[in-house]
């Protein structure tokens, strides 16, 4: 049996994933993909990891749920010094795109800015970058993940 089910939430993430995209096509960076979690280093730099942090349900109601869930860009760049420079830019990139498309095409009801904050990787110095926080509000039917209403 094959699942060929696209939820709410897989459209969601699609939609961010393909909003960064032009930072490969610009040839700021060299990759944008999810990964599971913030702590993987990636030897491929400059690089954009897209976190999907833990679902929760902010209410329901005889139709469905509306779900909220934070994302998190991780930008990796290859030297704080000039690269607090790049990861900046690529921030503000990520960000207008972002709340440019608030609703990202009418999958999410909300999607709100919860900040930003750089970071040096210790360990591959002088590898560093920035993470910008985003909560995604979306709602889905009642046994069917893929619709919205």
């Amino acid at each position: 049996m094959t699942l060929n089910i696209q939820s709410v939430k897989m459209q969601i993430i699609a939609r961010l994933l393909a909003i960064c995209q032009p930072l490969i096509a610009e040839q700021k960076f060299l990759k944008v993909e999810r990964k599971q979690t913030l702590f993987l280093l990636e030897s491929i730099k400059p690089a954009l990891h897209l976190v999907i942090g833990d679902e929760r349900v902010l209410y329901q109601d005889e139709r469905g749920y509306n779900m909220q869930f934070p994302v998190l860009f991780k930008l990796l760049t290859e030297s704080p010094d000039d690269g607090y420079n790049q990861a900046d830019k690529a921030a503000a990139f990520v960000q207008e795109k972002i709340e440019a498309d608030e609703q990202l095409n009418s999958l999410a009801s909300k999607v709100t800015y919860d900040g930003e904050m750089p970071f040096t990787e210790e360990v591959l110095k002088p590898a560093g970058g920035t993470v910008i926080t985003y909560l995604v509000e979306y709602r889905r039917m009642k046994a069917q993940p893929s619709v919205n209403y």
